[in-house]
């Protein structure tokens, strides 16, 4: 049983709403429930002295320095759908995404500010978007070089204990992530981006915060992902979506945070990014990579003719996993819903091509 437009049983060579949240309202549903999984301490709605967008007093500000740096290019997705193949393409285009990675190409500064275990039980504060989205931009960019401002300083001492070998909050980040971060001395080129599965949670902070920014959401998919062992975003962001976070993990639970993480990304995508908005499905990367990376190009204003290196191989093992599942555990209704998406994110992938053949080493795929 496949999606319409996605290839479920071929051995491949191998290497995306509404406003999130609006005034302090979570727009995207029902508080989370179940008590809190983690403790944070407070952190100040506003810094003594300044405002957010600037970090509080004693942050400077980075107006000066952002006119020069391109606006960035973000990826994101589901945890497991892909997105390393596509950073990887983005770094081979001449993006900085970052010097702090982790193997599989996740921005761990990204991850440090945006992916906390205080938003795993409430919805962020649009304060606590703002400050972080400036945080970031200056880490990636100017550089925050120790110095983050009063309302900086207390959010990273904050974060500080939550993080590994701190405290037990296990988002992929630790203490010397958090410090690099800190005193980050500012990027060597102008153009920035990078790749973080959860931010599509994020993004229309992320797009109100970060003028001009590119967003690439990466979708495997849906009956392959609903029996993939990635299960963190579910277990995370589920409350956001109006999803119950007291069931028990299931393919169909999976398979219906697919479909409503999904869905949100490719409407707020479509609606408020437009061309600055690019869907790349994950099968078709694997299929076609020179008419991705074609694609990418084009999205980023490059000339098309720029030869993909011949380090670009994907050599996927887990394409079609659900054609080894018994699927009747899926209820129909999930089912209809996700294919209805998956037939949606084909035709923004657009038709294929014959694409040239690769031979180099593999980039490791994502379960």
């Amino acid at each position: 049983m496949g999606f319409p437009g996605v290839m479920m049983n071929t051995r491949l060579l191998e290497g995306g709403a509404v406003e999130l949240f609006s005034a302090g309202r979570d727009v995207l549903g029902a508080a989370p429930k179940g008590g809190p999984r983690g403790r944070s301490r407070p952190v100040p709605r506003r810094g003594a002295g300044g405002s957010p967008a600037d970090g509080g007093a004693g942050m400077p500000s980075d107006g000066n320095a952002a006119p020069s740096f391109s606006a960035p290019v973000a990826i994101g997705g589901l945890g497991g759908s892909g997105t390393r193949v596509v950073a990887r393409m983005l770094q081979l285009s001449g993006c900085d995404i970052g010097s702090r990675l982790n193997g599989a190409l996740d921005n761990l500064w990204f991850t440090v500010l945006f992916k906390r275990i205080d938003w795993t039980r409430r919805a962020p504060r649009p304060e606590e978007l703002e400050l972080a989205a400036a945080l970031f931009r200056r880490a990636m960019t100017a550089g925050l070089g120790g110095t983050p401002g009063p309302a900086g300083v207390q959010l990273l001492d904050s974060l500080r204990w939550d993080l590994p070998p701190n405290g037990g909050w296990r988002c992929g980040a630790q203490v010397p992530d958090l410090d690099a971060l800190l005193h980050s001395p500012g990027a060597g080129g102008d153009r920035w981006g990078w790749k973080e599965p959860n931010t599509h949670v994020f993004l229309p902070a992320l797009v109100r915060h970060l003028p001009g920014l590119r967003y690439i959401h990466v979708v495997r998919d849906g009956l392959d992902m609903a029996f993939s062992h990635n299960l963190q975003q579910l277990r995370n962001w589920s409350h956001l979506y109006g999803l119950p976070q007291d069931e028990p993990e299931s393919p169909a639970r999976q398979l219906r945070y697919w479909t409503a993480a999904n869905r949100r990304a490719l409407d707020f995508g479509r609606t408020h990014l437009q061309d600055r908005f690019l869907v790349v499905s994950y099968e078709a990367v694997c299929a076609e990579p020179l008419r991705h990376w074609q694609r990418l190009l084009r999205f980023l204003g490059q000339p098309e003719d720029r030869p993909l290196p011949e380090e670009f191989l994907i050599r996927p093992c887990s394409i079609g996993r659900a054609q080894l599942q018994d699927l009747s555990c899926l209820p129909a209704a999930d089912v209809s819903a996700a294919q209805d998406l998956a037939a949606e994110v084909a035709r923004l992938d657009q038709a294929p091509f014959a694409a040239r053949p690769f031979s180099a080493q593999a980039i490791p795929e994502e379960d």
